[in-house]
């Protein structure tokens, strides 16, 4: 079983001419993995579709804010080695399928940086009727400030948080 696999993409960082008054660093990443639950695939659903749950593993996370049934809005402490603040991050649920699939889309700004980010949960029946696998990917894209910092500072600060909030994800559903 797969907890935390990740890699930058391979153009780890591109120069986007077109964007703004002169060109911009991007850095790409894309993370998956699997673990499995002994919960049933609903609640899980139901975890990762309820806003206020869903962001209570996201770490550091100051306030948050329901704007309707498909979108709500955080701040959140962040850092990456010298660069470190608040962003505010605001997200939305762009794809359902209850109870196996769900797709949300996040951007945030702050720290003269910008991050976009996809994520998508796949809940399967575990082997055995006896719990639920949940498979996860998340794709970043990371600009401004935070993605001059360097490739491995990124991707080792990325690799933190990202081991922090499954591993929140997977607590929580545990002991639903």
């Amino acid at each position: 079983m797969r907890y935390l696999a990740g890699h930058a993409l391979a153009n780890r960082q591109r120069i986007y001419p077109w964007s703004g008054s002169g060109s911009s660093r991007f850095h790409e990443m894309h993370y998956d993995g699997s673990f499995e639950v002994p919960v049933p695939k609903e609640r899980v659903y139901d975890f990762v579709m309820n806003p206020s749950k869903i962001t209570s593993i996201f770490p550091d996370v100051q306030d948050f804010k329901i704007i309707d049934e498909n979108n709500f809005s955080l701040k959140a402490k962040v850092g990456i080695s010298f660069i470190k603040g608040m962003m505010d991050v605001r997200m939305t649920i762009v794809e359902r399928r209850p109870p196996t699939f769900a797709k949300m889309k996040a951007k945030g700004n702050g720290l003269s940086s910008s991050v976009e980010l996809e994520n998508t949960f796949t809940m399967e029946d575990a082997q055995g009727g006896s719990g639920t696998v949940v498979k996860w990917g998340a794709d970043a894209k990371i600009g401004g400030l935070m993605a001059s910092v360097g490739s491995r500072l990124i991707d080792a600060a990325a690799q933190k948080y990202v081991a922090e909030i499954i591993g929140s994800l997977k607590e929580k559903l545990a002991s639903s």
